[in-house]
């Protein structure tokens, strides 16, 4: 054997033990294909496997890469440590919560449902595309036919935005939520519909007429997603308090520190708080354009198509078998069922091996979307690791105007585990209606806070100056 072969077997088994410590990590850690892909290429688990034995044991194996990734994430974190926070000094024995129920009680219009209003004073196309694309009712629903799509994509500059009575109600009120649900369903149906019946040996295939169709939905998504960011930030630096806003102003601890939700600077403009004891969890205006944190996920995403997938499987068009008009069963050849809910890829009625190649094209343009447009809160809490590492001396939590939605749980879990005497730490919820002190009980049981002197309520009207 010469050298050549020998460092070409040395290669092979080196792959071998790189698939084998992915394999058995997915395996022990209950992990899918791609979420041990991405942890192994986030923490760099290949420079550590690059060096291990190859008659190292799987189990060996995956717990030396593991401990290798976690020093990994510790040296990456510390930068973020850093940044300490305090109170000229001292320890912070107080925190703030800022929601967006804070700058609307100062008179704010500041929903989500205003900043429909003024897109489509400013650019309705958005309004259209994302009550088109976006929400498990969406407007996609509406159309019967792969051309109608089109027509809307094409003259939808002109056409009024749609008196869409779910989006006004739901799909707007939960904006970040609905902002990371693809309408994937829709996306799949129309895409199949219009993918050329052509096999690629054909003398008239064109990967341009096969690509088409994928191309437009994709390219219309991302320009409504960057056009959403720009004109988000623009909408931004409108806001303002009412007129008379002072006579309502809030009493607010001059010695505690500010998690704000919120965009806007009212609380250094307003309330002359310093800028060094308040954290803009998602940004704030004055940063550039397309950086503030618009759309996030509570979860990976992963998990919330798991959630999908579990939700939908039992429909009747995702069966394995089909009924046609005449009453006669034939395999499911929806593209849908095929890309999310046949188990084995290789047995599936594909009909023709371009819809096999579309799979791979669709799930790859849907990917690169939650890529560049999904922040996950988890990497948001890590890169401001050293605001929730100073609250470790916390005995006050006041939340003002906060939702207490899901999408922002992570963050109040971080801090609960960084704070040192969690079970003596008290809670002031404002709240507005019936309906928060109910949001309120949810809350304190799912982050499992007791209910009991420690939990108080209070409208925002009572600490008035």
């Amino acid at each position: 054997m010469n050298i050549g072969d020998s460092d070409i077997l040395y290669s092979f088994d080196r792959a071998r033990l790189i698939d084998r410590a992915r394999n058995g990590f997915m395996r022990i850690d209950g992990l899918t294909f791609k979420r041990a892909r991405d942890y192994m290429d986030k923490y760099s688990a290949r420079d550590y496997l690059m060096q291990c034995p190859l008659d190292l044991s799987t189990k060996e194996l995956v717990s030396g890469m593991k401990d290798y990734c976690l020093q990994r994430r510790a040296e990456m974190l510390e930068p973020y440590r850093k940044k300490r926070y305090s109170i000229h000094g001292d320890p912070i024995h107080h925190l703030y919560i800022i929601g967006n129920g804070f700058d609307r009680y100062h008179g704010a219009d500041s929903t989500y449902m205003d900043f429909r209003s003024y897109l489509l004073k400013h650019n309705d196309f958005v309004v259209k595309m994302f009550e088109l694309f976006f929400g498990p009712r969406s407007m996609m629903n509406n159309f019967d036919d792969y051309n109608d799509f089109l027509l809307c994509l094409q003259y939808g500059r002109k056409l009024p935005a749609p008196k869409n009575t779910w989006a006004k109600d739901y799909l707007w009120k939960d904006f970040e939520k609905y902002l990371s649900e693809l309408n994937r369903e829709r996306i799949f149906d129309f895409v199949d519909e219009n993918l050329p019946r052509l096999y690629e040996d054909d003398e008239n295939f064109s990967y341009a007429e096969y690509l088409g169709p994928i191309d437009i939905v994709a390219d219309v998504v991302s320009s409504c997603t960057f056009e959403m960011q720009y004109q988000f930030h623009r909408w931004i630096n409108t806001i303002h308090y009412k007129k008379g806003f002072r006579k309502n102003m809030l009493y607010l601890d001059p010695n505690a520190v500010y998690l704000n939700f919120n965009y806007t600077l009212f609380l250094e403009t307003e309330y002359n708080i310093s800028r060094e004891h308040i954290l803009y969890i998602h940004g704030d205006r004055r940063q550039k354009f397309g950086s503030l944190v618009l759309g996030h996920n509570v979860e990976d995403n992963e998990v919330a198509f798991d959630e999908w997938v579990h939700k939908h499987k039992n429909r009747r068009r995702y069966r394995p078998n089909l009924k046609d008009k005449k009453g006669k069963y034939f395999a499911n050849d929806k593209l849908v069922y095929l890309a999310f809910f046949l188990k084995d890829m290789k047995k599936g009625n594909w009909k023709n091996p371009i819809r096999y190649y579309a799979v791979d094209h669709i799930e790859e343009r849907l990917e690169n979307y939650y890529a560049k447009n999904i922040k996950h809160s988890n990497d948001i809490i890590d890169h401001n690791l050293g605001f929730f590492e100073s609250l470790n001396d916390l005995k006050e939590i006041t939340l003002l105007g906060h939702s207490l939605g899901d999408v922002d749980f992570p963050y109040f879990k971080a801090i609960v585990e960084n704070v040192r005497n969690v079970n003596d730490l008290i809670w002031d919820f404002s709240y507005y209606s019936d309906n928060d002190i109910i949001n309120i009980r949810r809350f304190c049981r799912h982050l499992n806070i007791p209910q009991g002197k420690n939990v108080r309520h209070f409208k925002m009207s009572d600490i008035k100056r």
